[in-house]
């Protein structure tokens, strides 16, 4: 699908997006960054017995970190893909797993299973979580832990935009409550479970961010942008 891009929708204010940012100003695209959900912390105690924490996005990690984790010898940190292990690398911490193709929560599910053995699990998470990754393994071995509330945050937007990138799920269900995409536009899913929550509402998806990255979406941009 090749066409001139004017502007952009991204569900997302992170500082991770700016790679996208500069290719908008290069390219004459304008885009608005705009999260439709928003966060709260939860209360929690941490369980005394885990080998592993599993992360699956970078604020899952903030939370966590913000209790004040008294870390055990042997204690190691696993993630869902790459844009979540820079976060937890740029706070000095070391990720022992990490997801190849984070688009991909079923795949990353077995092999994060067959990496992690007989270990424990711990998984802070939304209250509004998919379980996607934990649900592969024993109830023995694995601890969900709610660490914050997503709330949302519905936006009626007055503007219509070439291209828009829907960062997860429960920004597209947030999104949808006030919009309506053009039949023309392309819709841009951050992994396979936000595609799947577009189609199940019958919307529709034309790309699929397989690893789940700026780098991804940035040669998808390339591709289409004439």
């Amino acid at each position: 699908m090749k066409m001139k891009i004017r502007n952009i929708f991204l569900s997302s204010e992170g500082d991770s997006s700016l790679p996208l940012v500069s290719f908008c100003e290069e390219n004459g695209i304008s885009i608005l960054r705009k999260s439709c959900i928003s966060f709260k912390r939860v209360a929690f105690d941490l369980p005394s017995e885990w080998d592993v924490v599993f992360f699956s996005s970078p604020r899952s990690f903030d939370f966590f970190l913000s209790k004040g984790i008294d870390w055990k010898p042997g204690q190691e940190l696993a993630c869902i893909g790459n844009e979540t292990r820079k976060h937890i690398e740029s706070a000095g911490f070391q990720v022992s797993f990490t997801g190849e193709n984070a688009g991909n929560p079923e795949e990353i599910a077995a092999l994060f299973k067959e990496w992690l053995g007989t270990r424990i699990a711990l998984f802070p998470q939304s209250t509004q979580s998919n379980k996607s990754i934990e649900k592969v393994l024993s109830p023995q071995q694995r601890i969900p832990l709610y660490s914050y509330q997503t709330i949302e945050i519905p936006v009626h937007l007055k503007e219509e935009f070439s291209v828009y990138v829907f960062t997860s799920p429960s920004n597209y269900d947030s999104f949808n409550m006030e919009n309506i995409i053009p039949e023309e536009s392309v819709v841009i899913s951050w992994g396979e479970m936000t595609r799947q929550r577009i189609v199940n509402q019958g919307g529709k998806s034309d790309y699929v961010l397989k690893t789940a990255t700026y780098s991804e979406l940035l040669e998808i941009l390339q591709e289409i942008n004439v």
